[in-house]
């Protein structure tokens, strides 16, 4: 999850909001789509706010273990020219709790997580200033910036960190069809984990994405929006080799989205996830995430 002002959006059609997705077992969202779908008007600077709440669980008896997030996100977004777009995520962590076996909190954590650098590049743009037909290639690297070696040596938790101590990287292709005050669109990520210095890898994933979003009232500053989004992850891989038998697996979302432009260059908006179907790897519970954030665009 992420915007500007709704006609500002339409006129230059990438103006969906982030499609917000959780990650697997990690914590630490990677996924970043966020340049697939949504962009600032050309010569324009972005500022955005997000706020992220979630938790969940995996495993059962010892090897369970449950975690609870509130996550800020700084988003920083320019475009130069229409066709490309540059952006840099800074995650914080307002706090991030684990909790053992028995389902006490046995570690309470803050601080910045892993930075996302990321640009979107239009292959194809059809249609004139609103055009109905855009295809856009989108890239994002996600640094190493977080802390990963929290705890003590040799009893390091690898969900108990801000950041993966990895650099993956993560590339898609998403498509739009502007029909105003309509658009519809459908985007596929794949995203490629690097492995940390203790040799643990969050295993890859495949990311898809299709929606519709329609403006409202007769400013067309309301806009709502429904996506369905899939999630296929790999297996997490310990030093030895050895899989994570509870990580991974495939799970589909159903989100519904909604933001209010307050003036033409001010968004409020909001997104609810909500897990349709799983079938993920031994264990594990997925809940509603809830993203609420703020954006502000202004010319350069």
């Amino acid at each position: 999850m992420r915007a500007s002002a709704i006609l500002v959006l339409i006129a230059f059609i990438p103006f969906l909001a982030r499609d917000a997705r959780a990650c697997s077992i990690c914590g630490c969202d990677p996924s970043s789509g966020t340049l697939g779908l949504d962009r600032p008007s050309a010569g324009d600077m972005r500022l955005a706010l997000e706020d992220r709440y979630l938790y969940k669980e995996s495993g059962t008896g010892d090897a369970y273990e449950g975690e609870r997030e509130n996550r800020a996100l700084f988003r920083f977004q320019y475009a130069p020219v229409n066709r490309l777009a540059v952006q840099v995520e800074l995650p914080f962590y307002a706090w991030k709790t684990h909790l053992d076996a028995s389902g006490v909190v046995d570690d309470r954590a803050h601080g910045l997580g892993d930075v996302l650098i990321g640009a979107r590049y239009e292959l194809l743009r059809m249609g004139g200033l609103m055009p109905r037909h855009v295809l856009a290639l989108v890239g994002t690297i996600k640094t190493p910036s977080g802390a990963n070696d929290r705890g003590t040596p040799g009893v390091i938790d690898e969900h108990k960190q801000l950041g993966t101590g990895t650099w993956d990287e993560q590339v898609g292709l998403w498509y739009t069809f502007g029909a105003f005050p309509t658009v519809a669109y459908a985007g596929v990520q794949a995203r490629v984990n690097g492995t940390n210095g203790r040799g643990f890898h969050y295993g890859n994933a495949l990311f898809a994405t299709v929606g519709a979003r329609r403006s409202f009232l007769e400013s067309r500053r309301l806009y709502l929006s429904l996506d369905l989004q899939g999630r296929n992850a790999g297996y997490d891989h310990f030093a030895d080799g050895s899989r994570d038998p509870d990580s991974g697996g495939f799970i589909t979302y159903a989100a519904a989205s909604a933001g209010l432009a307050i003036t033409d260059s001010f968004l409020l908006q909001g997104s609810l996830q909500i897990p349709a179907f799983q079938a993920l790897h031994g264990t594990q519970s997925e809940h509603p995430v809830a993203f609420v954030g703020l954006a502000y665009d202004f010319p350069l």
